[in-house]
């Protein structure tokens, strides 16, 4: 049979866990997940405009706005800080 190796004397611990960088992590997940979802709703209804309401102006228009409003979101969010 196989030997066991030796056990080693000193066991390292991990390093301890930085929450604060971890809740940092997840709350930008969090804010893109939402931002996701806006800007996929903006490019469904933009799509049934486009598609079934034959109105490729409105159309445009709100696929115009996704950039529009990431672009005001990020300077606002400038701003606050």
């Amino acid at each position: 049979m196989a030997k066991k190796p030796a056990a080693a004397a000193t066991h390292e611990l991990p390093p301890a866990m930085d929450y604060a960088q971890h809740e940092a992590t997840y709350a930008g997940f969090i804010t893109f997940v939402k931002w996701g979802i806006v800007a996929m709703v903006f490019v469904v209804l933009s799509l049934y405009a486009f598609i079934e309401a034959h109105q490729p102006i409105i159309g445009a228009l709100l696929l115009l706005a996704i950039p529009v409003l990431i672009i005001g979101v990020m300077v606002m969010g400038s701003r606050r800080s």
